[in-house]
């Protein structure tokens, strides 16, 4: 407040308070004492006169009041009364009685033996008691010393009025306060006279600064002061000289900067537009990346198709051993191929950041044993003993993304098979850290192979690199592998640790985030079986592996790793209660020794026996004679923690489960499947498909008649085609999403680029399925979907192997001529759509004749189709044109099936 006020002031003002407010106080001072010494003299006189007054007439009045004579009083009275400040004189006999006074109006004396006086408002009192006053006779001194005894007479009292001394009070104070108004306004006066000679200057001053603030930088001050303040004056003038020059040189500075700022962004504004065409030409250039990798997907994909499913066919007929080494060759380096176009399209996924991680309920140790199952008979070919072991904090089921799990694991275990030739290879599963919603898993791949120097390591993670030249020459590969590990783990929350030594090993770790809820269905806890399991296996890792997962399900568990040891205990056991589990080596030499114990060992055996055989297909035939054992049940490794349970308490698990053996179930059964495709021949060959696999299909021809008939069937899975008229997949897929949140949906697409792929699990999609369409993955995948994984065939193959079985006509009871009609409509609505110069049309019926050609192998046919898609998307009316006369050439004639 006190800061508001000081700039409230000016200086003019300030000075003027600091001259008059000590001259003010000071005649304050000095007035109200001179009024208040004045005005006690006034009643100090007063008192004095009444007093003397008063004794002058007690003196004089002896005499009257002895004799009483009241004209006596009376004419003592007569002086005194005639003063005007004299209200009345009162004589007052000892009786205390009045014997005269000259007023009459109410008094009240107190009468005292000595002088006293009373003060009132109107009225003071003054009494003086009257005395004899006695006669000296003579002048002896004895008489004159000795003491006159007085006697008191009465009283003689005086009313003073107040009234003329009020008035003299009152004079006092007006003339001290003209006096004082009079010093006051002199004092102002020549305050103001000062002020304003010294304020002046400091006035113009400040009007000069302020000038100078709002920019007029010529403004100066008359220099007419002296001393201090002239210096000042003279001050700001040179300071103002030295802005205004100041001012002058940084306006040129800022005209030449701007000039240059004008240049510069004028330069700017060309490089923006050369950089905005430049991200153009990128953006034009991913669009060309991803209909490359779409187009390249289907012209790798399509041969290949053709190689795999005839080369299979081939080494089903009566073939000799070379030509059977030859169809191996083929299969090898085809799949090798195919896997290499994988790495390929997930490598530039994972740089444009299209793969989204999935957040669904999955069993960690089921996805690893996946991968291994996937892996075994790779590892089995070579000779390497394969083993897992995972903790038992890893059982549960948790929430994350099974299939990015399962292609870690795959990678990593595949690395490990091609680069060890002998040994062993070691997967274990464990928990680093748990809370309340998630916990970091890690999986660690150990293996015997050749190792990796400290040198070479650090090209591991480098994209197409690995640790030598020489190793993708021996070995092959992309070496996209451990990078596409590395993303997927970042993705996860995770980071992959390497150790290895050269020529003895290496062990990749892999941790990984997941969530977890407790609402999910916890592993249940079995109470053992009394009884005694024996466990055989000459690998200790493997020993270890089938020892830590049979141990909390029996009472008693022995292992061993030498047959010798085995026999031993073997010998020694009567009865039925003991169980045999009987590890083959996956070593030849090792196992073919093994062989020749096993018939003896099994024979005297009277318990149930376990026998696991490295996953190898061409060793079936060699325990054929083992067949009769009724106890016997014989299983491929790597051992599953699931099929273990089910042997122990004699469940059913498929006895004698050989991984070579055929089944003809229909592992859909009691399912219904709606199918929504706007080709007729498309929705023909899926609905026989699936028909075979004992499923009920429903159809659909497009996205709201697949949206009504869902409302009225209420199927169990949806396949949804993305291309179809009246309403597309994408858009039907979101509106089911909404009434239907867990309906599986697979998406059928031929585009296998990103940003169709993240519309599509935008819109919720489960699963996406690329055409041409595999029917075995694809049987397995619904198998999956509906729950019913336990009853599917046993020929079918892992969802994760990407080798496409051969497809044809007479697979699907279709003729030549049912494909050539389908053609020739697809044809004629194409020149329907060209003449009415409808894109959309035209690319739609492109889009089906690719997924024809492609589902029947016709990859002349395919090749067309996808130039005239092309065509229509670039919007070249001309090339439509030609590749439409072709197309109908080709189809007309029926060139698509030379």
């Amino acid at each position: 407040m006190i800061k508001n006020r000081k700039k409230r002031y000016g200086i003019r003002q300030q000075v003027l308070l600091i001259a008059l407010i000590p001259l003010v106080v000071m005649t304050l001072i000095l007035a109200g004492y001179f009024v208040s010494t004045r005005i006690a003299d006034n009643k100090s006189a007063l008192i004095e006169r009444g007093e003397t007054m008063s004794r002058l007439l007690a003196q004089a009045s002896e005499f009257g009041l002895i004799s009483e004579m009241t004209h006596q009083l009376s004419a003592l009275s007569q002086g005194p009364i005639q003063e005007a400040d004299v209200a009345d004189v009162i004589f007052i006999n000892r009786d205390k009685r009045v014997l005269y006074r000259s007023n009459h109006f109410t008094l009240m004396p107190d009468l005292k033996p000595q002088p006293s006086h009373q003060t009132d408002d109107a009225v003071w009192l003054f009494t003086t008691p009257v005395t004899t006053q006695g006669i000296i006779v003579g002048d002896s001194p004895e008489t004159g010393s000795a003491q006159i005894e007085r006697e008191l007479l009465g009283w003689v009292v005086v009313a003073m009025s107040t009234a003329p001394m009020h008035n003299r009070e009152n004079q006092i104070i007006t003339n001290s306060l003209l006096i004082l108004l009079g010093g006051l306004i002199g004092t102002f006066i020549i305050a103001a006279r000062f002020a304003e000679t010294l304020t002046k200057p400091i006035i113009n001053l400040t009007g000069v600064v302020k000038r100078l603030e709002e920019g007029h930088l010529d403004a100066r001050v008359d220099t007419q002061s002296y001393a201090e303040l002239g210096s000042l004056e003279k001050g700001v003038n040179l300071l103002g000289e030295q802005v205004q020059s100041s001012n002058q040189i940084l306006e040129s500075q800022v005209e030449k900067a701007t000039e240059r700022l004008r240049k510069t962004l004028h330069h700017l504004k060309n490089q923006n537009i050369a950089l905005q065409k430049a991200r153009q030409r990128a953006d034009q250039a991913n669009i060309a990346k991803d209909q490359f990798l779409a187009r390249m997907s289907h012209e790798l994909r399509t041969p290949l198709t053709s190689v795999l499913g005839f080369t299979n066919m081939l080494r089903q007929t009566d073939l000799s051993f070379e030509q059977q080494e030859h169809c191996r060759i083929i299969n090898q380096t085809s799949t090798m191929l195919l896997s290499l176009i994988d790495d390929i399209l997930d490598f530039a996924k994972l740089q444009s950041d299209a793969i989204k991680l999935e957040r669904i309920q999955f069993n960690p140790e089921q996805i690893i044993f996946e991968a291994l199952e996937m892996q075994s008979q790779s590892a089995a070919a070579k000779g390497l003993e394969l083993a897992y072991q995972v903790d038992e904090s890893a059982y549960t089921d948790v929430l994350g993304d099974p299939t990015r799990l399962r292609q870690i694991a795959t990678n990593l275990i595949s690395n490990a098979i091609k680069f060890t030739d002998k040994g062993q290879i070691l997967v274990t599963l464990r928990t680093l850290k748990e809370n309340h919603d998630q916990k970091q898993l890690q999986l660690c791949v150990k293996d015997t192979g050749i190792g990796i120097s400290e040198e070479q390591q650090t090209l591991l993670f480098n994209a197409f690199a690995q640790a030598d030249s020489s190793i993708t020459r021996r070995f092959g590969g992309s070496g996209l592998g451990l990078v596409i590990v590395q993303k997927l783990v970042q993705l996860m929350q995770g980071s992959v640790e390497l150790s290895s030594t050269l020529q003895t090993g290496t062990n990749i770790c892999c941790s990984f985030t997941v969530k977890t809820d407790h609402k999910l269905l916890q592993t249940i806890a079995i109470k053992p079986q009394k009884t005694e399991l024996i466990i055989f296996d000459r690998h200790p890792e493997s020993l270890n592996s089938i020892s830590n997962m049979a141990n909390p399900l029996v009472s008693q568990l022995r292992a061993y790793a030498t047959i010798q040891d085995l026999e031993t205990t073997l010998s020694g056991i009567e009865g039925h209660s003991a169980r045999l589990i009987f590890g083959l080596s996956a070593n030849t030499d090792i196992a073919n020794q093994q062989k020749l114990k096993i018939t003896e060992i099994f024979a005297s055996f009277k318990g149930s026996i376990l026998l696991l055989t490295p996953a190898l297909a061409s060793n079936t035939d060699e325990f054929s004679h083992l067949i009769g054992n009724a106890q016997l049940t014989i299983n491929s490794k790597p051992l599953h923690r699931e099929t273990l349970k089910k042997w122990l308490f004699q469940t059913p698990i498929n006895n004698r489960l050989l991984r070579t053996e055929n089944s003809t179930g229909r592992p859909l059964t009691d399912t219904v499947i709606l199918i929504a495709e706007d080709n007729d021949f498309n929705r023909l060959l899926l609905r026989k498909m699936i028909e075979a696999a004992g499923a009920t299909v429903f159809e659909a021809r497009d996205g709201e008649q697949a949206i009504k008939r869902i409302s009225e069937i209420k199927p169990d899975i949806v396949i949804m085609d993305v291309h179809m008229p009246r309403m597309d997949g994408i858009r039907a897929t979101r509106t089911v999403r909404e009434r239907f949140p867990n309906l599986p949906i697979i998406a059928l697409t031929a585009d296998v680029i990103s940003s169709e792929e993240h519309a599509l699990r935008q819109a919720g999609v489960t699963r996406i399925e690329y055409k041409p369409i595999n029917d075995t993955r694809l049987i397995n995948l619904l198998t999956m979907l509906c729950g019913k994984e336990n009853q599917k065939a046993e020929d079918v193959t892992s969802l994760s192997d990407e080798a496409v079985a051969n497809t044809n006509l007479s697979k699907y009871q279709m003729s030549k001529e049912d494909l050539h009609q389908e053609l020739t409509t697809q044809t004629e609505g194409l020149q329907q759509a060209f003449k009415q110069n409808n894109i959309k049309s035209i690319r739609d019926h492109s889009h089906q004749l690719i997924g024809l050609a492609g589902l029947f192998e016709l990859p002349e046919l395919e090749n067309c189709s996808i130039d005239l898609n092309d065509a229509a998307k670039a919007g070249n009316t001309r090339k439509v044109w030609e590749i439409l006369s072709r197309l109908q050439r080709l189809i007309a004639h029926q060139q698509y099936l030379d």
